[in-house]
């Protein structure tokens, strides 16, 4: 019965919910455990301006979504190319592309 009370695309903006916080706490640990090689490559900075942000607002995905996923994305993007961090970086990728996919199917 809750189901029948959402809006279009309120379930996949909760599913995509649960991937961002998945993704925020791999993230972090990426962050932590390879922080001299993020630092030596200058993402770092970005890195920890945009989880900042993204972090604060994670219970709100439209804003996330609006505002900060591009930049995100970047970042994302220069992480999955240093080669010590890729395998780390496999399921952060993974659960970027499942929320791009669910924020899609819903229409933002």
């Amino acid at each position: 019965m809750a189901e029948e009370l959402m809006k279009p695309g309120e379930k996949q903006l909760e599913e995509a919910r649960g991937y961002l916080f998945d993704l925020l706490d791999r993230l972090n640990e990426v962050s932590v455990k390879h922080e001299k090689v993020l630092a030596s490559k200058g993402i770092m900075p970005r890195l920890a301006t945009v989880l900042g942000m993204v972090t604060m607002q994670r219970y709100q995905i439209d804003l996330v979504i609006k505002y900060y996923w591009k930049q995100l994305e970047e970042v994302l993007n220069s992480m999955s190319q240093i080669q010590e961090i890729q395998a780390d970086m496999k399921e952060i990728m993974e659960d970027a592309n499942m929320i791009k996919s669910l924020v899609q199917e819903a229409g933002l």
